[in-house]
């Protein structure tokens, strides 16, 4: 799965990115993706877990794992919503 997205670099980060790129003879898109892919991987051991699941499909992750991954503004009843997805109020 992809998404589309635009981000603001460093125009240097940028040049340096098409020169790897270049030199690679890859897209500057799979240069990017690779080295936040390996920025991810060196994050702490408590951030991996909710990151995994969003980054890779991981078959043995539990319900536990996605707990704290997304955050809902105050007042938010997830029962509430399940119930109006089930009746097509959503």
């Amino acid at each position: 799965m992809k998404a589309k997205t635009s981000i603001n670099l460093d125009t240097k980060l940028i040049d340096t990115v098409k020169r790897i790129a270049n030199n690679r003879n890859i897209t500057q898109t799979e240069v990017i993706t690779e080295y936040i892919k390996q920025g991810i991987k060196k994050e702490p051991q408590k951030n991996k877990i909710k990151l995994k699941i969003l980054i890779e499909q991981d078959p043995v992750a539990s319900i536990d794992d996605m707990i704290g991954a997304i955050k809902a503004p105050k007042g938010f009843s997830s029962v509430k919503a399940v119930d109006e997805i089930r009746k097509g109020e959503y």
